[in-house]
């Protein structure tokens, strides 16, 4: 092999070599910030303590809210199953009963334990300003 050659081959595999390491190196930081959205149905077999993200609609009549510690206790439908969520904090201001939400947070027994809540709008939302304009 000539000398150019094995330059050429050794610059080579330290570029190859460079691209795997930073190929697992970005796979393994993903793994672990990764969270992952599931709805009360694929909730009831999952028993892990798992940061996730739980979605669906908050069940009419479900929403109170402890005066004391001002923690919030709700349930979360996907029409199958039922999940009741617990939270403490300040809620968006699109949070409320029919509504769609997704609450962040980890299972603690039978209830869902929610660190993070963000409500969700139907497709046919419209901030509340341009919806007064357009009943003029």
């Amino acid at each position: 092999m000539l000398p150019q050659q094995k330059k050429r081959l050794t610059t080579l595999c330290l570029v190859g070599g460079a691209a795997l390491g930073f190929g697992v190196f970005l796979v393994c930081a993903l793994q672990e910030n990764m969270m992952y959205f599931v709805t009360p149905t694929e909730l009831q077999g999952n028993l892990t303590s798992k940061t996730l993200r739980l979605g669906g609609m908050v069940v009419k009549g479900s929403v109170r809210r402890d005066s004391q510690t001002l923690t919030l206790f709700f349930k979360v439908t996907d029409i199958q199953n039922t999940q009741e969520v617990t939270y403490q904090g300040i809620t968006p201001d699109l949070f409320k009963e029919g509504q769609g939400v997704v609450a962040e947070g980890s299972l603690q027994g039978e209830v869902f334990v929610a660190t993070k809540i963000l409500a969700k709008h139907d497709e046919n939302y419209m901030p509340p300003a341009i919806e007064k304009k357009m009943k003029i």
